[in-house]
Protein backbone atom coordinates (compact mmCIF):
# COMPACT_ATOMS: atom_id res chain seq x y z
CA UNK A 1 0.00 0.00 0.00
CA UNK A 2 1.35 3.39 -0.95
CA UNK A 3 -0.25 6.84 -0.49
CA UNK A 4 -0.28 8.95 -3.65
CA UNK A 5 -1.90 11.94 -5.32
CA UNK A 6 -3.00 12.96 -8.81
CA UNK A 7 -4.40 16.22 -10.11
CA UNK A 8 -6.42 17.78 -12.89
CA UNK A 9 -5.14 21.29 -13.57
CA UNK A 10 -7.32 23.48 -15.79
CA UNK A 11 -6.30 26.77 -17.40
CA UNK A 12 -8.47 29.79 -18.25
CA UNK A 13 -9.16 28.35 -21.75
CA UNK A 14 -10.70 25.16 -20.28
CA UNK A 15 -7.67 23.10 -21.26
CA UNK A 16 -6.13 20.51 -18.94
CA UNK A 17 -2.49 19.96 -18.02
CA UNK A 18 -0.98 16.78 -19.45
CA UNK A 19 2.47 15.26 -19.27
CA UNK A 20 4.09 13.00 -21.85
CA UNK A 21 6.00 10.30 -20.04
CA UNK A 22 9.35 8.87 -21.05
CA UNK A 23 7.65 5.46 -20.97
CA UNK A 24 6.76 5.29 -24.69
CA UNK A 25 5.52 8.89 -24.73
CA UNK A 26 2.25 7.97 -23.03
CA UNK A 27 -0.06 10.80 -22.04
CA UNK A 28 -0.75 11.29 -18.34
CA UNK A 29 -1.48 13.89 -15.69
CA UNK A 30 0.75 15.05 -12.84
CA UNK A 31 0.81 12.44 -10.10
CA UNK A 32 3.12 10.73 -7.67
CA UNK A 33 3.74 9.07 -4.36
CA UNK A 34 4.01 10.64 -0.94
CA UNK A 35 7.55 11.21 0.30
CA UNK A 36 8.54 10.92 3.97
CA UNK A 37 7.76 14.00 6.08
CA UNK A 38 5.33 15.64 3.64
CA UNK A 39 1.56 16.08 3.57
CA UNK A 40 -0.53 14.88 0.65
CA UNK A 41 -1.00 18.51 -0.44
CA UNK A 42 2.76 19.09 -0.36
CA UNK A 43 3.15 15.88 -2.35
CA UNK A 44 0.94 16.95 -5.25
CA UNK A 45 2.34 20.48 -5.32
CA UNK A 46 5.88 19.04 -5.44
CA UNK A 47 4.97 16.58 -8.19
CA UNK A 48 3.36 19.30 -10.33
CA UNK A 49 6.39 21.56 -9.86
CA UNK A 50 8.85 18.75 -10.70
CA UNK A 51 6.90 17.47 -13.70
CA UNK A 52 5.67 20.75 -15.22
CA UNK A 53 7.43 23.73 -13.64
CA UNK A 54 4.23 25.43 -12.47
CA UNK A 55 3.29 26.18 -8.87
CA UNK A 56 -0.17 25.20 -7.64
CA UNK A 57 -1.72 27.94 -5.49
CA UNK A 58 -5.06 26.41 -4.46
CA UNK A 59 -6.30 22.81 -4.32
CA UNK A 60 -9.67 21.08 -4.09
CA UNK A 61 -9.93 17.44 -3.07
CA UNK A 62 -12.40 15.85 -5.50
CA UNK A 63 -11.87 12.13 -4.98
CA UNK A 64 -10.26 9.30 -3.06
CA UNK A 65 -9.42 6.14 -4.96
CA UNK A 66 -8.30 2.91 -3.35
CA UNK A 67 -9.95 0.35 -5.65
CA UNK A 68 -7.50 -2.56 -5.99
CA UNK A 69 -8.61 -3.16 -9.60
CA UNK A 70 -7.60 0.28 -10.83
CA UNK A 71 -4.98 1.26 -8.24
CA UNK A 72 -2.74 -1.82 -8.36
CA UNK A 73 0.29 -1.60 -10.63
CA UNK A 74 2.93 -4.22 -11.43
CA UNK A 75 6.24 -2.56 -12.24
CA UNK A 76 8.85 -3.95 -14.68
CA UNK A 77 11.04 -5.05 -11.74
CA UNK A 78 8.17 -7.22 -10.45
CA UNK A 79 7.09 -4.96 -7.59
CA UNK A 80 3.32 -4.87 -7.09
CA UNK A 81 1.93 -1.74 -5.46
CA UNK A 82 -1.63 -0.80 -4.55
CA UNK A 83 -2.01 2.97 -4.34
CA UNK A 84 -4.32 4.88 -2.02
CA UNK A 85 -4.76 8.04 -4.07
CA UNK A 86 -6.15 11.44 -3.15
CA UNK A 87 -7.42 13.19 -6.29
CA UNK A 88 -7.21 16.95 -6.65
CA UNK A 89 -8.39 19.71 -8.99
CA UNK A 90 -6.95 23.18 -9.43
CA UNK A 91 -7.37 26.15 -11.71
CA UNK A 92 -5.14 28.36 -9.57
CA UNK A 93 -1.45 28.28 -10.46
CA UNK A 94 1.47 30.42 -11.55
CA UNK A 95 4.60 30.01 -13.59
CA UNK A 96 5.57 28.75 -17.00
CA UNK A 97 5.59 25.16 -18.21
CA UNK A 98 9.09 23.71 -17.90
CA UNK A 99 9.92 20.06 -17.35
CA UNK A 100 12.57 19.51 -14.68
CA UNK A 101 11.97 15.77 -14.11
CA UNK A 102 13.44 14.67 -17.44
CA UNK A 103 13.91 11.07 -16.27
CA UNK A 104 10.12 10.58 -16.19
CA UNK A 105 8.64 13.39 -18.29
CA UNK A 106 9.28 14.39 -21.91
CA UNK A 107 6.84 17.29 -22.19
CA UNK A 108 4.16 19.19 -20.26
CA UNK A 109 1.36 20.93 -22.11
CA UNK A 110 -2.22 22.16 -21.84
CA UNK A 111 -4.57 20.35 -24.22
CA UNK A 112 -8.33 20.41 -24.75
CA UNK A 113 -10.57 18.08 -22.76
CA UNK A 114 -10.86 15.55 -25.62
CA UNK A 115 -7.39 14.28 -24.62
CA UNK A 116 -8.73 13.16 -21.21
CA UNK A 117 -10.02 10.00 -22.96
CA UNK A 118 -6.40 8.98 -23.63
CA UNK A 119 -5.46 8.76 -19.95
CA UNK A 120 -4.68 5.37 -18.41
CA UNK A 121 -7.52 3.74 -16.47
CA UNK A 122 -6.12 4.70 -13.08
CA UNK A 123 -5.80 8.35 -14.11
CA UNK A 124 -9.28 8.52 -15.68
CA UNK A 125 -10.49 8.13 -12.10
CA UNK A 126 -9.78 11.80 -11.34
CA UNK A 127 -11.89 12.87 -14.35
CA UNK A 128 -14.82 10.88 -12.94
CA UNK A 129 -14.24 12.37 -9.50
CA UNK A 130 -14.14 15.93 -10.88
CA UNK A 131 -17.44 15.38 -12.75
CA UNK A 132 -19.02 13.96 -9.58
CA UNK A 133 -17.71 16.86 -7.49
CA UNK A 134 -19.12 19.40 -9.96
CA UNK A 135 -22.53 17.70 -9.95
CA UNK A 136 -22.92 16.90 -6.25
CA UNK A 137 -20.41 19.15 -4.48
CA UNK A 138 -18.97 16.12 -2.67
CA UNK A 139 -15.78 14.11 -2.78
CA UNK A 140 -16.15 10.83 -4.70
CA UNK A 141 -14.87 7.82 -2.78
CA UNK A 142 -14.11 4.64 -4.70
Amino acid sequence: MHPAARILVENEKGEFLFVRKTNKGKLGIPAGGLDPNETIEECIKREVKEETGIEILELKVVGISSNPKSETITYPNGDIVQYFTVEFYSNSFKGELQVTDTEEIIKAEFLDKSFLKQLPTSEISVVESWAYFQKYGKVMVK
